[in-house]
C-alpha cells in the first residue's frame, strides 16, 4: 500500500476540513510536537482571524453557520495561545537619560534636533 500524499486537518472551531500536503502537515506536526496535539489544537485561518478580532467561539460558529453536531468544545488553552501569540511585540525604552542622538535618526534636520534638545533640556532643569 502506498503512503498518502495528503492528510486531513479539521478545525476545532468550525469543523471545516483542510486537505494538507504531506510537507505542510509534517511542518505543522514538527512545530506543535505531535500529531495528536496538532489535531487537538488545529484552528483554520478564518476562525483564527475572527478570534484575533475579538469574537468568541460561539459567535464565530454562529457567523459561519457551523453544524454543532459534528464538533465539541474548544479548549481554553488553545484560544489563549492564539490570542497571546498575536499580541504586538513592542519594546519599550526609557528615554529620560538617553542622549538625543541615540533617539533620533542621524539624518534629522539640524533645526529639529536643536528644538528637541532645547525641550529636553527644559524638562531636565
Amino acid at each position: 500500500m502506498t503512503e498518502r500524499k495528503t492528510k486531513k486537518l479539521t478545525c476545532i472551531i468550525t469543523g471545516k476540513s483542510l486537505i494538507a500536503t504531506k510537507p505542510y502537515y509534517e511542518r505543522k506536526v514538527k512545530k506543535i510536537g505531535t500529531e495528536e496535539e496538532l489535531h487537538r489544537t488545529y484552528v483554520c485561518k478564518e476562525a483564527k482571524n475572527l478570534l484575533i478580532k475579538g469574537y468568541d467561539v460561539a459567535k464565530i460558529r454562529e457567523m459561519l453557520n457551523v453544524d454543532m453536531s459534528s464538533i465539541g468544545d474548544v479548549p481554553e488553552d488553545v484560544i489563549a495561545d492564539i490570542l497571546n501569540s498575536n499580541k504586538p511585540k513592542f519594546k519599550s525604552i526609557n528615554i529620560n537619560n538617553m542622549p538625543i542622538s541615540s533617539i533620533l535618526n542621524p539624518k534629522t534636520d539640524p533645526e529639529v534636533k536643536s528644538f528637541i534638545d532645547h525641550i529636553l533640556n527644559q524638562e531636565n532643569n
